[in-house]
């Protein structure tokens, strides 16, 4: 019998942008070896800032040359990445999205809540309560409201300062922190829901976007399956990231760790087995 082909998922490399660690691409290669296909879940790059967005074809003929084949999902970064934003992988049992579809209003911490909240309202304007709930309503609005936002910083610079002013900026408001906090503590659950609602088939979800890596073990109410929600951060402290590994039926979370300016693969920190 031939051996399961390999999967792994990663998530907010945010290339070159100032907070990432990812910076050189040729970092990734212990990442990949042995890998049959990847998918990148959004937030590669920022594709809405000039400086970022420059880099695109870059990661394109790397991953292209780098042996696995790739799938692009986009993100709230880079919405025009991939027309593809959600997955869903092994007869259904998991389901991919970058994570933004989780939230009214895209990233709720974010300083643009406010510009999101009126684009959204103008997107969305005609359509049913019924219709905006769609999986595939939402990710389209959002990926929409996302294209050409607003951009004081120049978050290409790896400067201090220009760290400073972004931490100010991100967390300078004590709203923006609660907003944040609250994210995290209910992705899981709200994940769970959503793939209940309407990725009947999912066990497993698979998210990025809030930054927050976890493994979480979400019950559902009677006769409802337990959903397993993943989310693999990103290549950037404080938290750092993971990868998550599908071969056959199993599926494994694994920590990314920085050794001699290379990524490699860390811990396992979960294993799953796919069930119907």
């Amino acid at each position: 019998m031939s051996a399961p082909r390999v999967l792994r998922i990663f998530s907010d490399l945010h290339f070159r942008d100032g907070r990432s660690e990812v910076h050189d691409l040729a970092a990734l290669g212990p990442l990949l070896a042995g890998v049959d296909e990847v998918v990148l879940n959004g937030d590669t790059l920022d594709t809405q800032i000039p400086a970022l967005r420059a880099h695109t074809q870059e990661v394109r003929a790397f991953f292209a040359g780098a042996g696995p084949k790739v799938t692009f999902l986009s993100g709230n970064h880079d919405p025009d990445i991939s027309e593809v934003a959600e997955l869903e992988l092994a007869e259904g049992r998991v389901w991919v999205t970058h994570g933004d579809v989780l939230f009214d209003l895209v990233a709720p911490w974010s300083h643009l809540r406010g510009e999101f909240r009126r684009r959204l309202a103008a997107l969305g304007a005609g359509l049913s309560a019924e219709e905006r709930a769609r999986v595939e309503t939402r990710l389209r609005l959002n990926r929409r409201a996302c294209h050409g936002l607003p951009e004081t910083l120049d978050l290409s610079s790896r400067a201090l300062g220009m760290r400073v002013r972004w931490l100010l900026r991100a967390f300078g408001s004590p709203m923006s922190i609660w907003w944040m906090l609250q994210a995290w503590r209910e992705a899981p659950r709200r994940a769970a829901e959503l793939a209940r609602a309407q990725r009947p088939r999912a066990r497993v979800v698979v998210l990025g976007h809030t930054h927050f890596p976890g493994v979480w073990r979400v019950r559902g109410g009677a006769g409802e399956p337990e959903i397993v929600v993943i989310n693999t951060g990103t290549f950037a402290r404080p938290f750092g990231g993971a990868f998550v590994e599908l071969a056959g039926d199993q599926v494994r979370v694994v920590r990314i760790v920085r050794c001699g300016g290379r990524f490699e693969p860390g811990r396992v920190v979960a294993r799953l087995e796919l069930v119907s």
